[in-house]
């Protein structure tokens, strides 16, 4: 019988994952962690099949670079990645970190138990965009790639002049950006919108652990 752990440090969605693989009598259900750093001991220490992995839990590194990892010591273990951050930088990384698939907890029409089945069945399942949500008085589909980028230097608190050097461009054109967001979203200033934003979870700053 193959064996997954689950690894996630909210007891709600812990409970969850735990209670389908149990349902499904198709798996053994291993002792569940809290931790993505311990993930990485677990899978040292005995045979695991499969990880459904949270992005943000405790420790000294999150879950895709736990994946990172596990996966380098042990390639032949499948990792879900599950979790409510839609930032696309998260599908990105996942993909580009060997991961077997991505599952959002809040938002993923699939059932967990179809996608767990899949997976083991040989198919990588990651959607093709991040779900839409929505930013203020648009979808968060309506941002252009450029806006994107700007949008996500101003939740990580770049002032202009920042923005531009990060980014390669003139200043002019990064106060075109931030007005047009502003503008399409309908938010008075960029404070609010960042704030709207990353509760949202559209694009989670670099130094707020959340989930």
């Amino acid at each position: 019988m193959k064996k997954i752990l689950v690894v996630d440090d909210q007891r709600i969605h812990r409970e969850y994952m735990e209670e389908v693989i149990r349902k499904s009598g198709r798996y053994e259900l291993l002792p569940s962690l809290t931790d993505a750093e311990t993930a990485v001991s677990m899978c040292r220490q005995r045979h695991v099949d499969m990880v459904l992995m949270d992005i943000h839990t405790g420790g000294r590194f999150d879950g895709i670079e736990a994946a990172e990892l596990i996966l380098k010591e042990h390639p032949d273990v499948l990792i879900l990645i599950v979790t409510s951050m839609i930032d696309s930088d998260y599908l990105t990384r996942a993909r580009e970190a060997g991961a077997a698939g991505m599952w959002y907890k809040d938002e993923s029409p699939e059932r967990l138990a179809d996608v767990i089945d899949r997976i083991f069945e040989g198919e990588r399942i990651f959607p093709g965009e991040p779900p839409v949500v929505r930013i203020g008085a648009i979808s968060s589909d309506e941002l252009t790639p450029s806006e994107v980028k700007v949008l996500r230097l101003i939740v990580e608190g770049y002032e202009y002049d920042e923005i531009g050097e990060e980014l390669g461009l003139k200043l002019s054109t990064v106060k075109w950006h931030v007005s047009n967001i502003l503008h399409k979203t309908g938010f008075p200033n960029r404070t609010r919108l960042a704030v709207a934003v990353s509760q949202k979870k559209f694009i989670v700053p670099s130094s707020v652990e959340l989930e």
